[in-house]
């Protein structure tokens, strides 16, 4: 009730309405306020959006952390995923599995190029070394 401004129901004598969060599937996490009441049913019937409607993307995102949470904390009241839903994630997880396995191929491609590069690097280090030496070497005896 610690807000401001104040938003009134429409009670008789009006009153200030509580700010609720909002934890349903269609809306969770998003704030709204409403009649005094309304948890006994005799309200006014006041409700108004507080936060505006969130993405769909963030809306299901909040409620499947709401979720986990809730089976974490072992409620046994937490809706179960839909046909639907779990059809729509094992799409979504099939046809990305190919560019995983073809993205760690090409990882493994790239490792094995890396390492022949680096070998062949000391090699040539080696070699610059040895003539280096050999010039200092010859400077120094020619006198």
């Amino acid at each position: 009730m610690a807000y401001e401004p104040e938003v009134l129901c429409h009670c008789n004598p009006r009153r200030k309405a509580p700010r609720w969060i909002s934890w349903s599937r269609a809306n969770p996490g998003r704030r709204y306020c409403s009649c005094v009441n309304a948890m006994n049913g005799d309200g006014c019937g006041f409700v108004q959006w507080y936060d505006s409607q969130l993405p769909k993307f963030v809306s299901d995102l909040i409620g499947d952390l709401r979720d986990e949470v809730w089976r974490l904390c072992g409620q046994d009241n937490v809706p179960p995923v839909s046909v639907e839903q779990g059809e729509e994630c094992t799409d979504q997880f099939v046809s990305v599995e190919p560019t995983v396995k073809d993205l760690q191929d090409q990882l493994k491609e790239k490792s094995a190029e890396i390492a022949a590069l680096k070998g062949n690097f000391e090699k040539v280090v080696f070699i610059v070394l040895v003539f280096v030496f050999g010039v200092v070497a010859g400077k120094m005896f020619a006198f």
